[in-house]
């Protein structure tokens, strides 16, 4: 048999194979080391824990925490398990409470001890002086959480939790976890027991010189940075330069999402100057789409975009990209889009960044519907989104409609007319700064040339809103403001047939929202008989009967004026304004006084506008 040499040189023959090393089965061997190792791990955890304070007794509450809270108990169930939780944690909640994995037990204790136990762990946490260092705290910030929650409802604990407090809640309320205590405790107690600790953001003088308990008595909210000022103007400079403080180091913490800190900040920009205001804007703009979640945040971003440089306004821009449509329709957040809008001098990047959003329907995530066979089920749903106008729900709602209004409204009247004076207090004209000792306008641009400009990009969509839905829009309180606007600023035959053919549909009228016809709606007719006055107020003797809806009307109904619109008392009223427009319909109505009058004499119902009728034609007659 031939022979090899092998690497080391050495003879070797093919039957006596190589010299490699065998692999010793050792899964016993390594499960068994795997165990020892883990029973060491668990060795020391337990050493840890036992070196922990009252370790046997949480050890304990831990297995009552457990039985606690268990769904399917009874509640003498939970007396008996809170009645032995009571007897082991009475004298150790403090340190217990600190424990990461013991904090959940005092809570459970909170949340399940009845008006005495409660009283004892609130009592014994108070006293104990730790309030503050445990609100600090990542777990045991929760112990502080459940006793504001279940007893913001009893006086007397609230007393002891706001006296624990004081003296530390200005620094409480910029630390990262404990702002979420002040958060809980602003919402949940009563104004008048903490306006002590609401004192203590504007500085040391206020907390120590001001009457809280006079303020409590006189006022049923928390004092403000303006009240304070006028209570004692001569502590101003003070008072804005301590809330300054408390908003830089709040703005490191990204507290912006925080109501109370949005409060702070609103205080802050109602109460100091221009350019104040301006200094800070920059440090906010980022964060705008943060503070539109409540009325004061959104205060906030529209004193910033009034008084902000156009870096600063190109980034509040920025943030509320996207979101434009959804804060029109928030209660609060719609008076920032607004103020963009009205000072903004870069019309284009208005148009891009919030206009433009507006003129596209949301785009839906609803799955498409299909049959047995799988095959795409056609939605009636979807087609009537197909024609409607991405406009329409702006329109009918009460915050998104004023954007129109704001662009529409060519004068100052009627500003006023469409919005309150809160509105008008934040939307107010000409915002400036001072720049070497003079005031210095924001914005350049002239008012009436940005809202012409902006209002011109958004014209085609408001005509065809108006054309597609004017029946929806006739009925709206909000939406007949709309449809009224562009009636007067854009007339043309396609807006007014719509109108005129919504007059002429039954009682069986295609509008979900209401079952009378529109001369019967209280609001339809009430927005259709203005439009004819306003036809009557701009008519002079050149005109033509084009473009009138009054003409329109009479057209169609020619010879059954009475039945068709004057049908109902509120009929009448739109027919009586007809009179003042087109003079062939007092002729027409002259005839057939005889029906006006038994109508009027049969007295069964409202006849008001009958009476308004006779009177317009006797009006007529005499002329």
């Amino acid at each position: 048999m031939a022979a090899w040499k092998t690497k080391g040189g050495s003879e070797a023959s093919p039957s006596s194979g190589f010299n490699k090393k065998r692999k010793f089965d050792n899964s016993n061997k390594k499960d068994s080391s795997t165990e020892s190792a883990n029973s060491k791990k668990r060795a020391l955890k337990h050493a840890r824990q036992s070196r922990r304070p009252y370790f046997e007794s949480v050890l304990q509450a831990k297995e009552l925490w457990n039985k606690l809270r268990v769904k399917t108990n009874t509640p003498e169930d939970n007396k008996l398990i809170m009645k032995e939780l009571m007897s082991l944690l009475t004298g150790k909640f403090q340190r217990v409470a600190m424990q990461h994995d013991a904090s959940r037990v005092v809570q459970a204790a909170i949340q399940f001890g009845d008006d005495d136990q409660r009283s004892i762990i609130v009592n014994e946490l108070c006293e104990s002086g730790s309030m503050v260092e445990l609100a600090k705290v990542q777990y045991a910030h929760f112990v502080i959480l459940k006793l504001i929650k279940y007893c913001y409802k009893d006086a007397t604990k609230i007393k002891l939790i706001v006296k624990a407090f004081k003296g530390h809640f200005s620094k409480l309320a910029v630390h990262a976890v404990g702002a979420r205590v002040v958060e809980l405790l602003f919402s949940m107690f009563p104004a008048k027991l903490t306006t002590q600790l609401k004192l203590e953001f504007y500085g040391p003088r206020f907390t120590l010189f001001t009457d809280a308990g006079e303020m409590q008595k006189t006022s049923s909210s928390h004092p403000t940075l303006s009240s304070v000022i006028k209570s004692q103007p001569l502590g101003e400079p003070a008072a804005l330069e301590h809330v300054l403080s408390i908003i830089n180091k709040g703005i490191k913490k990204s507290l912006y999402s925080f109501a109370y800190f949005q409060q702070i900040l609103r205080e802050y920009v109602t109460s100091a100057s221009p350019n104040d205001v301006r200094s800070l804007s920059s440090s906010i703009a980022d964060h705008s789409i943060h503070l539109l979640s409540t009325k004061a945040g959104a205060r906030v971003v529209a004193e910033c975009t009034a008084y902000g440089t156009v870096k600063d306004r190109k980034k509040i821009l920025k943030s509320l990209k996207g979101y434009t449509r959804s804060s029109l329709m928030h209660a609060d957040a719609y008076i920032a889009i607004l103020r963009i809008l009205d000072v903004v001098d870069d019309t284009v990047i208005v148009q891009k960044s919030i206009l433009a959003e507006l003129l596209s329907l949301p785009d839906k995530t609803d799955k498409v519907k299909v049959d047995i066979t799988g095959t795409p089920i056609e939605d009636s749903d979807n087609k009537l989104d197909e024609n409607r106008s991405p406009l329409l729900d702006l329109a009918l709602s009460d915050t998104g409609s004023k954007l129109f209004l704001l662009l529409l409204a060519k004068t100052e009247v009627k500003r006023n007319k469409y919005f309150d004076p809160a509105e008008l207090q934040i939307l107010h004209q000409n915002p400036v700064v001072t720049q070497n000792k003079e005031e210095v306008p924001t914005s350049k641009k002239n008012s009436n040339t940005r809202r012409v400009e902006l209002v011109q990009y958004m014209k085609e969509a408001l005509v065809q809103l108006c054309i597609s839905h004017s029946n929806q829009l006739l009925r709206s309180r909000c939406g007949s403001k709309v449809i009224r606007e562009i009636f007067e600023a854009y007339p043309n035959e396609d807006l007014i047939s719509s109108i005129a053919n919504c007059c002429g549909e039954d009682t069986n009228n295609k509008s979900p929202s209401s079952e009378l016809s529109i001369l019967e709606d209280p609001i339809g007719q009430m927005t259709i008989k203005n439009l004819i006055l306003f036809e009557c107020e701009k008519q002079s003797d050149a005109d033509s009967n084009e473009l009138s809806l009054a003409h329109v009307l009479y057209e169609k109904y020619k010879g059954k004026l009475l039945e068709k619109i004057a049908g109902s008392n509120r009929g009448a009223f739109v027919l009586a304004a007809m009179i003042a427009a087109v003079p062939e319909v007092s002729e027409e109505v002259s005839s057939n006084m005889k029906k006006v009058q038994k109508t009027i004499d049969e007295g069964s119902k409202s006849n008001a506008g009958y009476h308004a009728l006779m009177k317009a034609i006797d009006g007529q007659a005499k002329k």
